[in-house]
C-alpha cells in the first residue's frame, strides 16, 4: 500500500512537470491511465481506463480564460481506485469527473494565489537582474502551485482507498447498471464536445465518409487512417503546387507591368 502510495505520488510528480518538458502530453489521462495500470501490474487495465477517460476528456483544453477540469487527479485517482476495486472504466469515469470537478475548484483556490505570488516574485527578480533568484522562484513556483494535487492526490488514494472500494462493493445492481450506461455515453459526450470545437462545412464530410467506411464497408479504423493520411498528402502537395503556379503567374504579371 505504501508503496503504490509513493509510486501514484511519483507519477503525480512528472504529470505536474510539464512546464518544464513543454506541450509534451503527459497529463493527458492516456498516458497517466496507463503509468496507473503499471504501478498496479494491470497494463492492459490502465490503458483501457486510461483511453476511456481520454474520450471523456478530450474536448477538456484550456483556451483562454477556459480553466478544464483537473484531468491529472481524476485521471489518476479514479483510475487507481477502479482497479483497485476490481471494476471496469465506466467505475473510473464515475469517480474520475467528479474528482477532477473538486480538484479544478481546489487548484483554484490554493494553486492560483500561490502562483500569483511566485509570479510578483520573479517580476522583481527580473527588475534587479537576478537570474539565480529568478530560476529558484521559477522552479519553486511551478511545483509549489500545485501542491494541492501532489498532497490530495497520494493522501486521498492511501486513506480512502478501502472506503471507496468498500462503498463500490455495496452499491445495489440497478446504480451498477446506471453507471455502465453512463460510462459509455460520456466519452461519446467528450467526443461531440471536440466536434462541436472543430468542426465545419470543410471537415465534417470527411467525419461522415470515415464513419460510413467503418460502418458499412468494414474497413478498419487502421484502414480509414492510412487513406487518409494518403490523401491529406496528396492535397498537401497539390495545394503547393498551385501555390508555386500561382506565385510565378504574379511574377510574370509584374514583369508584363514594367513594359
Amino acid at each position: 500500500m505504501i508503496i503504490q502510495t509513493l509510486l501514484i505520488f511519483l507519477i503525480t510528480f512528472l504529470a505536474c512537470s510539464e512546464f518544464l518538458l513543454g506541450t509534451s502530453l503527459i497529463q493527458r489521462p492516456i498516458v497517466l491511465g496507463t503509468l496507473v495500470g503499471l504501478i498496479f501490474g494491470q497494463l492492459e487495465t490502465g490503458i483501457i481506463m486510461g483511453a476511456t477517460l481520454e474520450l471523456a476528456f478530450i474536448g477538456a483544453v484550456s483556451i483562454g480564460a477556459y480553466i478544464p477540469p483537473d484531468m491529472i487527479s481524476g485521471t489518476i485517482l479514479g483510475t487507481a481506485l477502479a482497479i483497485k476495486a476490481g471494476t471496469g472504466p465506466e467505475t473510473a469515469l464515475a469517480l474520475g469527473l467528479p474528482i477532477s470537478t473538486v480538484m479544478l475548484a481546489l487548484n483554484s483556490v490554493l494553486g492560483s494565489p500561490i502562483m500569483l505570488a511566485f509570479t510578483h516574485l520573479m517580476d522583481k527578480d527580473i527588475e534587479n537582474g537576478d537570474i539565480r533568484k529568478f530560476n529558484l522562484h521559477y522552479f519553486g513556483g511551478g511545483y509549489a502551485a500545485f501542491l494541492p494535487r501532489l498532497i490530495v492526490i497520494p493522501c486521498a488514494y492511501y486513506f480512502g482507498s478501502d472506503a471507496v472500494v468498500s462503498l463500490l462493493s455495496n452499491i445495489p445492481e440497478w446504480l451498477q447498471t446506471g453507471i455502465s450506461i453512463s460510462g459509455g455515453i460520456i466519452p461519446a459526450l467528450g467526443l461531440a464536445m471536440l466536434a462541436q470545437m472543430i468542426m465545419d462545412k470543410k471537415i465534417a464530410p470527411f467525419f461522415f465518409i470515415g464513419f460510413f467506411a467503418i460502418k458499412y464497408l468494414n474497413l478498419t479504423t487502421t484502414a480509414v487512417a492510412i487513406f487518409t493520411l494518403a490523401y491529406v498528402i496528396l492535397l498537401f502537395f497539390k495545394e503547393k503546387e498551385q501555390g508555386e503556379h500561382s506565385a510565378l503567374d504574379t511574377q510574370k504579371g509584374a514583369d508584363f507591368d514594367e513594359f
